[in-house]
């Protein structure tokens, strides 16, 4: 069943395209990534920016940040998005990932 969704897939996508990471900026530029990549390698070259990922459960979306630990995935999308423009929570919630990563750096 795996392979025959794969094999179809390929007849659909461009060559390649599930052996990359794709993150796309506020202003539309996708940037398209083939080698493994952290997202805190992202935000170091993206200062004042978060990485999401798309999330969705049923009818509620919503906005999972990464935190800079994680390894992105190929064939994964993932969106660039200014901190300014978090819902509140979103910003106290990376603010405490922020000063935890802080302390282990110390």
């Amino acid at each position: 069943m795996g392979n025959s969704l794969r094999c179809c897939l390929a007849c659909v996508l461009p060559c390649g395209a599930l052996d990359l990471i794709r993150i796309v900026h506020l202003n539309g530029y996708v940037e398209e990534i083939t080698s493994p990549i952290t997202a805190g390698e992202v935000l170091k070259a993206n200062p004042n920016h978060v990485l999401s990922k798309p999330c969705s459960q049923g009818v509620v979306r919503r906005i999972l940040i990464l935190s800079p630990e994680s390894e992105l995935k190929r064939g994964s999308i993932y969106f660039l998005i200014p901190a300014s423009s978090l819902p509140e929570s979103k910003k106290r919630q990376q603010q405490e990932v922020f000063q935890e990563e802080q302390k282990v750096l110390q």
